[in-house]
């Protein structure tokens, strides 16, 4: 017999997470939740594993403040961290990182390395690998070396205060960030990036902001950061240096960390001060840049605020993760003292940026580290001496289970049918598309007028569920196979929320949609 009712489609994180604290502004498709989870495959989805890439911890267990992949002749991948041990240390391709590049640094919580390729000025010449830690003078890498040395001839400014950040922009090494003139960018020969003697530099409107926090080299110009308020555009476009232009993009919104903006495609997506995330764009009909908050798109700010340390932004990094659309910004969560959860930001559609987190790891460091076809995949490094391989296949923390969870919003089904939201709705049925992912189950809270009613369990195995006078089982659809499950439910009510977890080891998801089956309070039951 046919079900006599309404079937409400409910699709599940079209539109990614929201911060919003008004729940009449919540789109249908937004979620409340959505911790340890991805939109791969326009599907909810728990997010991939993560596996040791160093089967011992490094020694004393220090803070892996930053790392890099390393490959200087294209053909002897290496991995180069950095520690608050005072070390750098080179892997040779075991995990074990046996070589200590550098001894004797002054490296905290607070240094946040950032590495910049360099060199290869005439074709004799090595790759370059150098490193800004901003209490230390820069490091310099020749090739596959033994170890690092200080940069050879530095400018004057940074002989004791040292350089927080640099960059690689048409041709030349540059830095900045250190104390003694925080407003300005310096720039090498182009014949030899470890060469600043000739004492070229740029002043960048000192009389406005803190100090440069980051710079990146972005279509042609560069784009640099004050802290709190600040950015600027330098083109150097002209090569008669006497012709470059500098101007501010904004005098409104500015950066926060050394590594708190990375490129995404045709973009920059940074954070500021107050941790809202904005996009910067090259906008081409009016041959300039533009920025763009993407935190009021999801309204995300009442979350970071209530979620995050604030005091420890200048902590951030970030990375773009070109295999999977997304931006990630490892971020000290509330009372942590380190980066201790990593903000998602999926752009698979430009047009539709969706949030997600992750709490599950301790990124005190983002990098990315070629896998063995070659796919830079998420590396991070811990507060315990542990690197990390992020994103991998199984959905396992090494060997232990965690917990994925997303919530919908609590519709009452209006979007659907206006006259419904103020109904009462006797609900009978809930049903779930799915790909099926192996012989567990994910638990859906069934949550009525904000109170939890009953938990669902539904087999994410591949069996089919009879609907009515035929049968869904495994069929194709867009690439992948899908289910259909279904259960009976109880309780009746204006409002309904479903929230969808599952924390076993090497247990997945992969959830299409649901489909809500109810009456109007009065109508008799289907079937």
């Amino acid at each position: 017999m046919a079900y006599s009712g309404q079937i409400a489609e409910v699709v599940v994180g079209v539109s990614g997470l929201t911060g919003t604290k008004n729940q009449a502004t919540i789109q249908p498709t937004q979620l409340l939740q959505a911790n340890n989870i991805t939109y791969e495959s326009v599907t909810m989805r728990k997010e991939g594993g993560a596996s040791k890439f160093n089967a011992s911890a490094i020694s004393g267990t220090p803070n892996i403040m930053g790392g890099w992949d390393w490959n200087h002749d294209g053909a002897t991948q290496r991995s180069i961290i950095v520690a608050t041990n005072g070390k750098i240390y080179k892997d040779a391709g075991d995990g074990s990182y046996g070589t200590e590049l550098k001894t004797g640094l002054s490296i905290s919580v607070t240094n946040i390395p950032v590495f910049v390729e360099g060199g290869k000025e005439a074709a004799a010449n090595d790759r370059k690998l150098f490193i800004f830690t901003g209490s230390n003078q820069v490091q310099v890498l020749d090739a596959d070396g033994a170890a690092t040395g200080d940069i050879a001839t530095p400018p004057a400014d940074w002989s004791s205060n040292y350089p927080t950040f640099g960059f690689n922009h048409e041709g030349r090494v540059w830095g900045g960030g250190n104390s003694n003139d925080p407003h300005r960018l310096y720039y090498p020969k182009t014949t030899n990036h470890e060469d600043f003697s000739d004492e070229k530099s740029l002043s960048i409107y000192p009389g406005e902001g803190q100090g440069i926090v980051g710079a990146l080299s972005f279509k042609g110009v560069i784009v640099c950061w004050k802290k709190p308020r600040g950015i600027y555009v330098v083109d150097t476009t002209d090569p008669t240096i006497a012709n470059w232009k500098i101007s501010r993009l904004s005098n409104s919104i500015g950066g926060i960390s050394p590594m708190g903006a990375c490129i995404v495609d045709d973009d920059i997506i940074f954070l500021d001060a107050t941790g809202a995330f904005h996009r910067i764009s090259d906008v081409r009909e009016f041959g300039n840049l533009g920025t763009f908050s993407l935190s009021d798109v999801s309204d995300m700010n009442p979350f970071i605020r209530e979620n995050f340390n604030l005091a420890k932004l200048s902590q951030v990094q970030s990375v773009f993760y070109t295999a999977k659309r997304e931006a990630h910004f490892a971020m000290a969560g509330t009372g942590a003292s380190v980066p201790s959860h990593r903000t998602v930001i999926d752009i698979s559609n430009p047009q539709l940026p969706r949030f997600r987190v992750s709490a599950r790891d301790t990124p005190v460091s983002l990098w990315l580290k070629e896998d063995s076809d070659g796919i830079p995949r998420l590396t991070s490094g811990d507060d315990s001496g542990q690197v990390w391989d992020l994103d991998t296949e199984a959905r396992s923390f090494d060997g232990v289970g965690y917990e994925g969870r997303f919530q919908t919003p609590h519709l009452d089904l209006g979007n659907i049918d206006p006259s419904l939201s103020a109904k009462r709705k006797n609900f009978d049925f809930l049903e779930l598309v799915v790909e099926p992912k192996g012989n567990w189950n994910l638990s859906v809270d069934v949550i009525i007028d904000g109170d939890t009613s009953e938990t669902l369990q539904f087999n994410m195995g591949a069996s089919g569920a009879a609907l009515g006078s035929f049968t869904f089982d495994t069929d194709a659809l867009g690439g992948f196979q899908i289910l259909n499950k279904k259960k009976s439910m109880n309780g009746s009510g204006t409002r309904i929320s479903f929230e969808g977890y599952n924390s076993g080891d090497a247990q997945d998801y992969s959830v299409a949609k649901f489909l809500l089956y109810f009456r109007p309070a009065g109508e008799e039951p289907g079937s």
